[in-house]
């Protein structure tokens, strides 16, 4: 058995010489409290460019606002992991700001120059029949998307475009790696096993992603658990051998307080992970990997409430107290966001016991994506802009609900509107 996965490895290295590869990294958040998202994408630019994959052919979107932030203690310097490399050096940033969207990320996969035309460096990828794409995502999300600063992507959106792709020749194979709670529901189902897609995520289509490695100079943290582990393995190993069904036990076990699953073709597991990281090596970077501890991570819905936690428990006195009183305003706000919830779900139902029913049994599967899209924009519109408002996002399996059991999505959007006229809110995390 091992001399077959070494003989696949093989044919994998000699097929990606005479390849090229892509990738394009995405970041879709923004603020100091999700410091570890932006850290995440440039490390894995790192990675890529440590392994010799050229700056010409990563495409990198992040919102930019980490290095010159105000509560960085470091400027200029974002870190990944304990003690580790500034991996802002160096770093190419094609898209930042307000241009970091959906559209423009499906632009960019597609090959579209034209549709980002004047839009940040203008870069997009030129992948074609023989070419490897590599894809790495990181962010908030829920069942069935995943969050950009001013926007969100569908699951079924993402899968046209690759199917379309895949139609068009425009991959020989392609590896996604996504970090967001519930990534596993933008892909589980959906995919079928001969497109020449692979994608593990974070978390399952019913669990939260983790963060790590909080730092105490910097007050927030600095690190995704499924992202440090499959960076730092990739920092530590040789890729020209390593495949990627290795690679995927290797984080499986690392990123124990999610179950990541696989999704696509499951050939794509026998080829070495160098034909999408790249295959040559220009410098070993130092990794903590030994420090990676499993007591340190938490879920990435409760990171705000961890964060001022860990100000509280070094802090004195008057700043004691203040810290306290955010602490008491973060569950009202939350409570605000449940209370909102469960009087749309009331009036879409007529009924308050089976509105709560909803709300404590979550469906995580989308089958009716014409109401559920409708449901969480109309959420999003004119109650809680998730870029604002991340936790509003933990709402959204109650809309599902909703939709999944034929109450339609003009009734849940008028519903909605009746609601939500508190006008613009931002700050509940």
């Amino acid at each position: 058995m091992k001399l077959t996965i070494g003989i696949l490895a093989l044919l994998s290295a000699i097929s990606a010489v005479n390849a090229d590869n892509w990738a394009v990294l995405v970041a879709g958040s923004r603020s100091w409290n999700n410091y570890r998202h932006q850290a995440g994408v440039c490390h894995a630019y790192q990675v890529l460019h440590d392994h010799g994959i050229p700056d010409d052919h990563i495409v990198v979107m992040m919102y930019d606002d980490l290095a010159d932030n105000s509560e960085n203690p470091t400027p200029g310097v974002i870190i990944n992991q304990p003690d580790g490399p500034n991996v802002y050096e160096g770093i190419i940033k094609d898209y930042t700001g307000h241009d970091v969207t959906p559209d423009v990320f499906f632009k960019v996969l597609t090959g579209d120059e034209a549709g980002v035309a004047g839009i940040g460096s203008g870069k997009v990828i030129k992948s074609g029949p023989e070419d490897r794409v590599f894809v790495n995502m990181v962010d908030h999300g829920n069942v069935g998307f995943f969050s950009f600063p001013n926007d969100h992507m569908y699951a079924d959106d993402l899968f046209k475009v690759i199917e379309n792709m895949h139609n068009n020749n425009q991959y020989k194979e392609m590896v996604m790696y996504m970090e967001s709670c519930e990534s596993g529901s933008l892909y589980d189902g959906i995919y079928p096993d001969n497109m020449g897609f692979y994608v593990t995520t974070s978390a399952d289509p019913t669990e939260s992603s983790y963060a790590c490695y909080f730092d105490s100079v910097r007050d927030t943290y600095i690190g995704d658990l499924f992202g440090c582990c499959w960076m730092e393995n990739s920092d530590e190993s040789d890729l020209t051998t390593l495949t990627l069904g290795e690679q995927y036990q290797i984080v499986y076990e690392c990123n124990s307080d999610s179950h990541s699953p696989w999704y696509g073709q499951p050939s794509i597991q026998d080829e070495v992970v160098g034909a999408f990281l790249g295959m040559g090596k220009t410098r070993q970077r130092k990794s903590s990997g030994g420090s990676r501890s499993k007591a340190d991570a938490v879920p990435s819905v409760d990171v705000p409430l961890f964060i001022l936690k860990n100000k509280l428990n070094k802090a004195n006195g008057d700043e004691k107290i203040a810290l306290q009183a955010q602490i008491n305003g973060l569950f009202k706000k939350r409570e605000f966001v449940q209370e909102v919830t469960k009087s749309i779900a009331t009036l879409v139902t007529g009924d308050e016991e089976l509105a709560e029913y909803y709300i404590q049994n979550p469906m995580r599967k989308v089958n009716d994506w014409a109401c559920y899209k409708r449901a969480v924009d109309a959420f999003n519109d004119k109650c809680f802009r998730f870029g604002e408002n991340p936790f509003a996002m933990t709402m959204t399996p109650t809309l599902l609900n909703l939709c999944e059991n034929s109450f339609g999505a003009d009734n849940i959007v008028r519903r909605i509107g009746e609601v939500c006229t508190f006008g613009f809110v931002s700050g509940i995390e």
